[in-house]
Parts: structure tokens; C-alpha cells; sequence
């Protein structure tokens, strides 16, 4: 008897939990999207000729991951590819001359994100 009612009480507690964490509490595992699509052109604010253009496969989700082009103002044009999860972003552009610099930071808005790198100083994107 002890054991019935021992098994009893752990289901309904799991049972509880589960119904505690629903879909509509965790917007990472729904489909709305935290920030506007990432498909974009995004610019350096302190430099205008510094572009970055994000591709991904569906701009309806909180998370994703996305490839585009970067258009440095000395070094080129050079592949990216990266993922977005909520808020923060990380990607790779793999350039031809320094190699591989990582990107790493998070949305402030729909039209504004803040980015470290390996490479330089503090950049924030706008679109």
C-alpha cells in the first residue's frame, strides 16, 4: 500500500512540472521570434562601409542558424556563418588573409545588435 501511494504522489508531482513548463513559458521552443527576422543588411555604426548580410532558412523562429557575406572596408567580401538562440548571436566570417575571426554578442533591439570579436573593438550593427 505504501508503495501505491508512494507512486501516486511521484506522478502526480511529474505530472505538475510538466504541465509548469509549457511551451508558452519558454519562447525559445515556440515559433514566434524573439527579434525580427536576422535576414538583413547590417551596418557598423562607427563605420558605414562595413557591412554584414545575414541569410537564414526561417526568420519566423527564436532561434536559427543563418550564413551571409561580410563587406570589410580593407579586407573584402568573405563567407560567415553562425547561429541565433533568443537574444545572442555567434557567427564566423572566414577571411582570406587573417583567417577566421568569431563574432560573438546580442540583440539590443529589432534593429540593433553589439558584437565582440576576436579581431577588434566593441561593434554595434544596425539595420
Amino acid at each position: 500500500m505504501k508503495k501505491i501511494i508512494l507512486s501516486g504522489i511521484i506522478i502526480t508531482t511529474l505530472s505538475f512540472l510538466l504541465l509548469m513548463c509549457s511551451q508558452e513559458s519558454n519562447p525559445v521552443d515556440s515559433n514566434t521570434p524573439v527579434v525580427d527576422p536576422i535576414t538583413n543588411v547590417w551596418t557598423d555604426e562607427a563605420n558605414s562601409s562595413y557591412t554584414f548580410f545575414f541569410v537564414t532558412y526561417d526568420s519566423t523562429v527564436a532561434r536559427g542558424i543563418f550564413w551571409g557575406t561580410e563587406e570589410h572596408p580593407t579586407e573584402g567580401t568573405s563567407q560567415l556563418c553562425g547561429f541565433f538562440d533568443k537574444f545572442y548571436v555567434e557567427f564566423d566570417v572566414q577571411r582570406p588573409t587573417n583567417g577566421r575571426t568569431k563574432f560573438k554578442g546580442k540583440f539590443i533591439n529589432s534593429n540593433r545588435m553589439e558584437l565582440d570579436s576576436s579581431g577588434a573593438a566593441l561593434i554595434i550593427l544596425t539595420r
